[in-house]
């Protein structure tokens, strides 16, 4: 329980260190879903485009993987990653306009999904 608590810590440390330290990158609108399950899923829309930074965490030991589509274009981004590495996000620039769906699966629950559009997509 208590690695549970740091690691909602850290994301939410990494989400506060983000808009304080890089202003010109600050959120318009922020999103996210936390299951207990190895699966979660999340449904956002009104984003404008820009900039999208995609916060995952999952729990236990192997591979971790984030998936991204567009519902409005033809377009979806994957990324795997180390799923005892803790929480991370990962940016996308100029991705399309409208609405998303996200999801975040690992080896352990809970697992938790973010998005976070960004007013300037090069965090620059």
């Amino acid at each position: 329980m208590r690695k549970i608590l740091s690691r909602g810590a850290v994301v939410g440390v990494i989400a506060a260190s983000a808009a304080v330290l890089l202003p010109q990158a600050a959120s318009a609108a922020a999103f996210s879903s936390t299951c207990q399950a190895t699966v979660c899923d999340l449904y956002v829309s009104g984003y404008k485009g820009g900039g999208l930074s995609i916060d995952a965490d999952v729990h236990g030991s192997g591979t971790g993987r984030w998936e991204l589509w567009s519902l409005d274009e033809n377009w979806y981004h994957v990324q795997d990653f180390d799923a005892a590495a803790g929480p991370g996000s990962w940016l996308r620039s100029w991705s399309p306009k409208g609405r998303y769906h996200a999801r975040v699966t690992g080896p352990a629950g809970p697992t938790t999904i973010g998005l976070r559009w960004l007013d300037n997509p090069t965090g620059s």
